[in-house]
C-alpha cells in the first residue's frame, strides 16, 4: 500500500509541470486548423528575428561539464573531428532557419544541436532501424506528428517540417518529465523507458541514472555528447576549429502550382544546378513534385517568382510516376524466397535504404513479382561472371574503337572498369571538365558503351591541366586528387597549408562544390 502510494506521489511529481503552457501559441503558428504542418512560406536572412523565450527556464539548456562530456569533447577534437568539421561546415546552412523554427514553438534555440548529433544535417541521413532525415523520425513518430511520408513525398527530409515536428515532440516531453536531460534522453531510447526508469528509481535527475546505469549506453552518451557539440557548435575557434568551410545559409521564397512538376526540367529552364534546386525541395524522393491536396508549394531562390512560375508551366506532367533522383537505380521484380536482406546484400545496399527507397513499412511483406527499386550496380554474384565474359569476349574479339570524331567534337565510349578519374587523366583533363561538358551530375554511375565528350588534342582545357601541372612541378607544388570525404580543411591539413592559400590557388570560390576526383594544385608555401 505504501509502495503503490509513493508511486502515485511520482507520477504526480513527474506530470507537475505539465499544466506549463510551452508555446500555445507558437503551437498555432506551427499547425494549421487541420492539424498539418505549415510551410514557412519564405525565408530570408534579411527578416526580422521573432522574440526570444521569456521564461528564463526554457531560455537555454543547462550546459554541465563532467567527465562524459569532457570525453566527447576530446573524441570531436581527435577521432571524430573530420565529423566535426563536415557537420558544422553543414550547420550554418540550417542554423538561421531551424532556430527561428524552435524560437517560433517557444522552445530553446540550444535543441538545435540536437540535429547535429542526430543527422549531422544531413537530408538523407538514414540509421540501421529506419530513420531518416535531420531529426531521424521514425516512420511512425513522424506519422504521429503530422509529416506526409509516402512514395513521393518524405517530409523527414525537410528542415522547415521536419524541425516543426521536432519542435511538437520535445514540447511533449518536456511537459512530462520537466527536465531537457530527460526529455533528450526520450527522444533518443522512448519516453515509456525513461518514465519507468524515473518512477523506480524516485529521480529525475538524469546523472544518477546514468550513473546507476539504469539507461542503455547510447542513451547514456547522448545527453553528454549533445553538450560537447553545443560548446563546440558555440565556440568553435576555442575547441581548435578554426578553419572551417561553413555553407552559406539557406534562403527562398515560394511559388503554387496546381499540377505535378519534373524538378530536374524546371531547373533546367531556370538555369540552376538540379541540386541545389532540389536542395531546397528535399522533401520530394524522386524528379517529380506531386500535389498535396489541390496545389503544390515550390520553393525558390529568392527574387525570382515569375521566371519559376514560368518554368513550372513548362515543366507539367501528365502522368505522375516515380523517377530516381540521382539516376542510378533499376527495378528489381522479387522472387521466390528474396527478403530485403538478401537484396540489400544483393545489391551491396542496407534494408533501411531499401525501406525509405521503396516506403516499405516493416511489416509489409515482399511478394513474388513485386517490383522495387534497388541501386543500379551489378549484383554480386554476377560480378564474376560477368568479368569472366568480357575476357572471353576481349580474347576472341578484336577491341572495338573507343573514340570517335563528329562534327560537334571527340567522344570516348565507356569500357568495363572505367571511372571519370581514369578518363579524364586519359585525356589529360580533370573530372569536374568531364562533367561540365557531358552534364552529368555528381554520384552518376558511368555506364558501359556510353559516350563521353572529351576534349580534343590541344584543346584549352587538356592545355590547361597539362600547363597547371608542368607549372606545379616547376614550383614544386603537388596536384592532389580529391577522395571522398575529404574537404579543404582535410586536405590544407594534410599538406600543412593555409585553406585560404588553397582557394587562391585553385581559384576556388565555393569549398562545397569541391568533387571526388577533382585535381587541386597544393601551394608550395608551409602554413606558418
Amino acid at each position: 500500500m505504501r509502495r503503490l502510494l509513493t508511486l502515485s506521489l511520482v507520477l504526480a511529481f513527474v506530470s507537475g509541470c505539465a499544466h506549463k503552457d510551452l508555446g500555445t501559441k507558437a503551437g498555432r503558428t506551427a499547425t494549421n486548423s487541420e492539424g498539418d504542418l505549415k510551410d514557412i512560406g519564405s525565408f530570408r536572412l534579411s527578416d526580422p528575428e521573432g522574440p526570444k523565450v521569456v521564461d528564463q527556464e526554457l531560455e537555454s539548456i543547462p550546459t554541465e561539464v563532467n567527465p562524459l562530456v569532457e570525453k566527447w569533447i576530446a573524441y570531436f577534437q581527435g577521432r571524430g573531428r573530420p565529423h566535426m568539421e563536415r557537420y558544422l561546415a553543414r550547420s550554418t546552412r540550417y542554423e538561421k532557419l531551424m532556430k527561428k523554427v524552435l524560437r517560433d514553438n517557444g522552445l530553446p534555440e540550444d535543441l538545435f544541436y540536437i540535429a547535429l548529433i542526430e543527422s549531422g544535417f544531413s537530408s538523407r541521413a538514414t540509421s540501421h532501424a529506419s530513420a531518416v532525415g535531420y531529426w531521424q523520425f521514425i516512420r511512425g513518430t513522424g506519422k504521429r506528428y503530422g509529416l506526409d511520408i509516402n512514395a513521393f513525398v518524405d517530409e523527414r527530409r525537410d528542415p522547415v517540417f521536419a524541425t516543426q515536428a521536432a519542435a511538437e515532440y520535445f514540447k511533449g516531453l518536456y511537459s512530462v518529465f520537466g527536465s531537457w536531460y530527460l526529455a533528450m534522453a526520450s527522444y533518443n531510447v522512448g519516453e515509456n523507458r525513461v518514465k519507468r526508469e524515473v518512477m523506480n528509481h524516485y529521480t529525475r535527475d538524469f546523472w544518477e541514472l546514468a550513473r546507476k546505469k539504469r539507461l542503455p549506453a547510447e542513451t547514456i552518451n547522448y545527453v553528454p555528447k549533445f553538450i560537447a557539440a553545443k560548446m563546440i557548435g558555440k565556440d568553435p575557434a576555442k575547441y581548435g576549429f578554426d578553419d572551417i568551410d561553413y555553407l552559406p545559409p539557406i534562403e527562398f521564397d515560394h511559388i503554387t502550382v496546381s499540377q505535378p512538376v519534373n524538378l530536374r526540367q524546371m531547373a533546367d529552364k531556370l538555369n540552376l544546378n538540379y541540386e541545389d534546386f532540389k536542395a531546397l525541395n528535399p522533401k520530394f524522393k524522386g524528379e517529380v513534385a506531386i500535389l498535396k491536396g489541390s496545389d503544390l508549394i515550390l520553393r525558390i531562390p529568392p527574387g525570382t517568382a515569375e521566371q519559376s512560375k514560368v518554368a513550372a508551366s513548362e515543366s507539367f506532367v501528365s502522368r505522375v510516376q516515380f523517377v530516381a533522383d540521382t539516376g542510378d537505380t533499376q527495378t528489381y521484380r522479387i522472387r521466390h524466397g528474396d527478403t530485403l536482406s538478401t537484396v540489400a546484400r544483393r545489391y551491396r545496399t542496407t534494408v533501411a535504404f531499401l525501406r525509405d527507397l521503396n516506403d516499405l513499412p516493416r511489416r509489409k511483406p515482399l511478394r513474388v513479382g513485386m517490383r522495387i527499386q534497388v541501386p543500379d550496380r551489378t549484383p554480386l554474384k554476377d560480378r564474376s561472371q560477368s568479368r569472366s565474359m568480357v575476357a572471353k569476349k576481349s580474347a576472341v574479339e578484336a577491341p572495338r574503337n573507343t573514340v570517335t570524331v563528329s562534327s560537334d567534337g571527340r567522344y570516348y565510349i565507356v569500357q568495363s572498369g572505367d571511372s571519370l578519374f581514369t578518363i579524364a587523366r586519359k585525356y589529360s583533363t580533370s573530372v569536374s571538365e568531364l562533367q561540365r561538358m557531358n552534364n552529368i551530375r555528381r554520384g552518376r554511375t558511368l555506364k558501359v558503351g556510353m559516350k563521353l565528350k572529351v576534349p580534343t588534342p590541344g584543346s584549352s582545357s587538356a592545355r590547361e591541366v597539362a600547363t597547371e601541372v608542368a607549372q606545379s612541378k616547376k614550383t614544386k607544388s603537388k596536384v592532389h586528387v580529391v577522395r571522398r570525404g575529404e574537404n579543404l580543411s582535410v586536405i590544407a591539413a594534410k599538406y600543412n597549408v593555409a585553406v585560404s592559400d588553397i582557394k587562391e590557388k585553385n581559384n576556388i570560390r565555393n569549398p562545397a562544390s569541391l568533387m571526388v576526383g577533382a585535381r587541386i594544385v597544393i601551394p608550395s608555401e608551409v602554413k606558418q
